[in-house]
């Protein structure tokens, strides 16, 4: 993942969401992009549908994992 997705932008004191893709997610989960796009069709996956492109917050996910961890 890219730098920028790491750390929490803030200007002028106010946060912003960051927003993983579904390759952030492969990335980050180790997986194909095809999984991860599956992933992102998933009931329980937190995800957004904006237009044609699929994102999850990052909080959204990280509290994902941590509730999915076996």
């Amino acid at each position: 993942m890219s730098e920028n997705i790491n750390n929490a932008k803030s200007v002028e004191n106010k946060e912003y969401t960051v927003f993983y893709t579904t390759a952030d997610i492969a990335e980050c989960l180790g997986c194909s992009l095809a999984t991860a796009r599956q992933l992102f069709r998933r009931a329980d996956f937190p995800s957004l549908k904006i237009g044609k492109n699929y994102k999850v917050s990052k909080d959204a996910f990280e509290q994902w994992a941590k509730e999915k961890r076996v």
